[in-house]
């Protein structure tokens, strides 16, 4: 191959992979966002948002859909921005009664969640580990009363590895009493 070919192949070659590049990179700023509740609402937009937490580049959010649906998502801060991973989410319970674990969902296989009454006043366990747990009462007033939220929590367990089989256990905190037991 002549020494001009060759350069002119690597020119060639150079301005594709700039092409691309430039590509890429409108394309990657076009769907990230500079706030994490932007990258959802992208993808949906009739949610009540939960934030759960937003950690450097990670956040979850559990969500509200159609009024009867809990949901979960993570969203991830990339190069450009926020974007949402795939958002999931399940029927509430129709009667709204949490006082057990009732109703349990998965998210991947790292996030397990819920809703549950006075949990304040109850611990749950998955092992040796606790949920965390959120009060819906922290949302605005008017979500907390049209959605009926008032004295519910969601619980959840957020688990490096993938979730394996245990029992998840319902406790009052002041007597230590295991109010329920369930398989996962």
């Amino acid at each position: 191959m002549k020494q001009g070919s060759f350069k002119k192949a690597v020119i060639a070659f150079a301005v594709i992979a700039i092409f691309i590049t430039v590509i890429w990179v409108i394309s990657e700023k076009f769907i990230s966002y500079s706030e994490p509740q932007e990258a959802i609402f992208a993808v949906e937009k009739d949610l009540v948002l939960i934030p759960a937490y937003k950690i450097n580049r990670n956040a979850l959010f559990f969500f509200i859909k159609d009024k009867n649906n809990l949901g979960a998502t993570y969203v991830r801060e990339g190069l450009f921005g926020w974007k949402a991973e795939f958002l999931s989410w399940s029927p509430m319970n129709l009667e709204r009664n949490y006082e057990n674990l009732n109703g349990q969902q998965g998210h991947g296989e790292n996030l397990i969640f819920g809703l549950i009454k006075d949990g304040d006043d109850r611990l749950i366990q998955l092992g040796d580990k606790s949920a965390k747990i959120l009060n819906l009462e922290m949302l605005p007033t008017e979500v907390v009363e049209e959605y009926h939220l008032t004295g519910l929590y969601i619980w959840y367990f957020e688990i490096d590895t993938a979730l394996e089989e245990g029992k998840i256990k319902l406790i009052n905190k002041t007597t230590e009493e295991v109010i329920e037991e369930i398989d996962l």
